[in-house]
């Protein structure tokens, strides 16, 4: 027996016999460590499986199945679920039949180093159980045959090293390994293997089929399915042998055509080389898109009706809200549906250019989804898995699950923040005590490693971002350079570290940190009292927006006429003059202090002037030009709806 999580697998891990005996690279450092990790010679790899088995009576099944980096299951040739190394469980009995079946499974291995998988890593495998009446049935073992799929190849790789693209190969003879006719007899035995990395068991994610409006084209078929989606694109075809149809994907459109070289640094095309006969494509990896050009070569044919979108995201489920104000209504469409199908297997901030969970990102947005649906899985798990990193650093990693190390100082800050916010909405005393130690120790880590004297943070060895895009921090009058040490005393990041230390005390119910003093020390540096504001540094003598609003959102004013005087600097500027991290706290501070933040969701240069330029899902910027890597499905700004 092999202990997962809170699974107990009676499989074994199995997996191709030239990954068994690959040495595993670890893939994890400190972020400023000057390490060169070996290089996977392995890449883009798709391995498939498969098994038949009998049942005779079941009146329920499930299976329970996890694969490293990625699977998708089938029962029967019918599509069951995918997912990426966390375990999932599927109920399977709508699948199954009496007498024979059939499980079939394809696994890839990526082998990249980004935020999307740990991978790049030679880790490679699969282990499920098939449980019908409380009882095992099937469990994986060497008895599953395995295969590598010949059809993918690569199109180019896209995003940062998100994905690679595909070309898929319809006439290679794995395509329809999934049906139980299928035939396997060249296949090999598995190869059993231990692993002992550990697989957190989640929530499976959903699925549903979008249709689209249908243009026909000189080129052939320009596919709109209205809204920005995250998933993969079906269609079934008909052509010479070799001949190509090109997909093009995208979020908008430009001279008529589907802009998919797109402003996140993603190029997304991907190719069907036809086998002459009628081809069922489905793409393997999820894009986040909602149009695509079907071009295809002369004489080629597309069944109309077999184009679709199957979308996929976490089973979120928000209640409807109805405002009277049509301007509050489109905000909060837009927002919820940037929040439906933008969470995947975990709290991502965008599912096109990184498809990375981001610790300070995905904070607000689980907060969000937990306010909004009473569902906190994705809150604590987020949590978890944070704290997970500490055996890299022990003042936490930023992207969570993957192999690619980042380190922002406020990330784990913001954490703490925000499971103050948690607790006061839940009262879930359990999972304070749970996580309350590992607080502890990380903010003693901070005091220990990165202040000075008076008790401020005066050094970091992590990347303080402070406000993003960059352009954003309204001068910010600290060098905040992504790759080296910190060494100023600046503002914002000693205004998160007062907010988690005091919201540390509240969850303590007791004073473990003297924030007293750290206040006193903080407008000692920082707070200008002729001026009536703050510095970005011990140094400077620039207030910026940013320097103001954290004082003013995390507390740290000194009087009331300074209170007012940065909340009317907020009003003249507006809420756009903040983004993704200033913009939260600031209007959670406005509510709690019974000020009206509708004026400030309804401003005309923010939410709502994503929604004059066509959004269907939130921004990263109010501006599609405001950043050089804009994505256009980026979920964070989707936590105004916290505050609706």
């Amino acid at each position: 027996m092999q202990y997962i999580n809170s699974y107990n697998f009676s499989g074994k891990w199995i997996t191709a016999e030239e990954f068994a005996s690959l040495e595993k690279i670890n893939v994890f450092h400190r972020y400023l460590d000057s390490v060169k990790i070996r290089k996977s010679k392995y890449e883009n790899k798709h391995i498939l499986f498969r098994r038949r088995f009998s049942l005779e009576n079941f009146e329920s099944a499930k299976i329970y199945i996890c694969a490293d980096d990625f699977y998708k299951l089938y029962i029967n040739g019918e599509f069951v679920g995918s997912g990426s190394e966390r375990v999932n469980c599927y109920n399977i009995a709508p699948y199954l039949k009496k007498g024979e079946n059939l499980i079939a499974v394809h696994t890839y291995y990526q082998g990249l180093i980004n935020r999307v998988f740990e991978s790049g890593n030679n880790l490679h495998g699969m282990i499920c159980d098939i449980v019908s009446n409380r009882k095992d049935v099937l469990s994986s073992n060497e008895s599953f045959l395995y295969s590598y799929h010949e059809g993918y190849s690569s199109n180019g790789i896209t995003g940062y090293d998100t994905q690679f693209l595909e070309s898929y190969d319809a006439s290679e003879k794995q395509v329809g390994f999934e049906l139980p006719d299928f035939d396997d007899s060249e296949w090999k035995h598995s190869v059993c293997f231990d692993n002992t990395k550990a697989y957190p068991l989640t929530v499976s994610l959903e699925y549903e089929t979008v249709k689209p409006k249908l243009i026909k084209t000189d080129y052939g078929y320009f596919a709109d399915f209205k809204k920005n989606y995250v998933g993969w694109l079906n269609l079934c075809a008909k052509g010479e042998k070799g001949e190509i149809i090109t997909l093009h994907y995208g979020q908008e459109t430009e001279n008529g055509r589907v802009k998919y070289k797109m402003r996140a640094n993603c190029k997304y095309e991907d190719e069907i080389i036809l086998s002459g006969n009628n081809d069922k494509f489905t793409s393997f990896d999820y894009k986040a898109f909602r149009y695509v050009e079907i071009i295809l070569p002369k004489g080629a044919i597309v069944d109309e009706s077999s184009i679709t979108l199957t979308a996929r995201h976490y089973p979120v489920i928000i209640p409807e809200r109805h405002f009277e104000n049509e301007s509050l209504q489109s905000i909060w469409d837009l927002c919820t549906h940037t929040l439906k199908y933008g969470i995947q297997e975990s709290v991502i901030d965008c599912p096109d250019r990184e498809k990375g969970c981001y610790l300070g990102d995905g904070c607000y947005i689980a907060l969000t989804v937990g306010k909004l649906t009473s569902d906190w899985n994705l809150f604590k798990q987020l949590i978890r898995d944070a704290l997970k990193t500490k055996t890299v650093s022990p003042t936490l990693l930023t992207c969570l699950n993957c192999s690619l190390v980042q380190e922002i100082a406020e990330f784990p800050l913001i954490m703490i923040i925000c499971t103050e916010i948690y607790y006061s909405l839940t009262g879930d005393r359990e999972f304070i005590d749970e996580i309350l130690d590992e607080y502890n120790n990380l903010l003693e880590c901070y005091k220990s490693s990165y202040t000075n004297a008076q008790g401020l943070i005066s050094k970091t060895d992590k990347w303080c971002v402070a406000e993003w895009p960059d352009n954003f921090r309204d001068g910010y009058d600290v060098d905040l350079p992504q790759n080296k040490e910190i060494k100023s005393i600046h503002c914002v990041i000693n205004a998160y570290f007062y907010a988690a230390m005091r919201a540390f005390n509240s969850l303590a119910g007791e004073t473990v940190f003297d924030t007293e003093k750290f206040k006193n020390a903080y407008l000692s540096a920082f707070y200008d009292s002729e001026k009536k504001a703050f510095k970005d540094s011990d140094i400077s003598n620039h207030s910026s927006l940013i320097s103001n609003s954290f004082s003013y959102a995390f507390g740290l004013c000194p009087d009331k006429e300074t209170e007012e005087k940065i909340v009317l600097e907020i009003e003249k500027r507006g809420i756009n003059s903040l983004n993704i991290f200033g913009v939260f706290p600031l209007l959670f501070k406005m509510q709690s202090d019974k000020r009206d933040i509708t004026k400030h969701i309804q401003n005309p240069n923010a939410w709502l002037n994503m929604l004059s330029q066509g959004a269907s899902t939130t921004f990263e910027t109010w501006e599609k030009e405001e950043k050089w890597n804009t994505s256009l499905f980026h979920i964070t700004l989707s936590y105004i709806a916290f505050f609706m």
